[in-house]
């Protein structure tokens, strides 16, 4: 089965040493390609024009109350200040020959806190890439 995880860097360019986020429940890459309908005289039917991809990135994490700990600081610290980080989602240990490996640089745009009447906080991101980075979002395999 998948092991989700989520890694996050202040080094940009994919260059720097990631943080594992510890406790991740679930993570989403989301990408689709922007279109337009064309409509040619002629045609049976209606067709569409494909463009560049947008992706975005969804993820619930898991902290205990009280004692968030240095990651969720510095995520919502992130957030707060708008701060553009590299990412990386795997579905297994980052380092392992053959893992798929999808990596993005992006701002916190969404940042939803729920308190449960336990322990736990679960927090819902949504990470974006931002007009003012020049970063590629990209799929990659780890070679060794």
């Amino acid at each position: 089965g998948d092991n989700c995880q989520l890694h996050y860097s202040a080094t940009l360019g994919g260059a720097g040493a990631l943080t594992e986020v510890p406790i991740v429940i679930d993570d989403a890459i989301n990408s689709e390609r922007r279109s337009a309908e064309s409509n040619c005289r002629g045609d049976a039917e209606i067709k569409e024009l494909l463009g560049k991809p947008k992706h975005a990135i969804t993820a619930n994490l898991l902290f205990k109350r009280g004692t968030p700990g240095a990651t969720f600081t510095a995520l919502r610290n992130a957030y707060v200040a708008g701060t553009v980080l590299h990412f990386a989602l795997t579905s297994g240990a980052i380092a392992d020959t053959g893992q798929h490996v999808f990596r993005m640089e992006g701002c916190i745009k969404s940042w939803n806190e729920t308190r449960g009447d336990n322990d736990t906080v679960k927090i819902a991101i949504e990470i974006v890439p931002v007009a003012t980075n020049s970063y590629a979002s990209n799929w990659a395999v780890v070679s060794a």
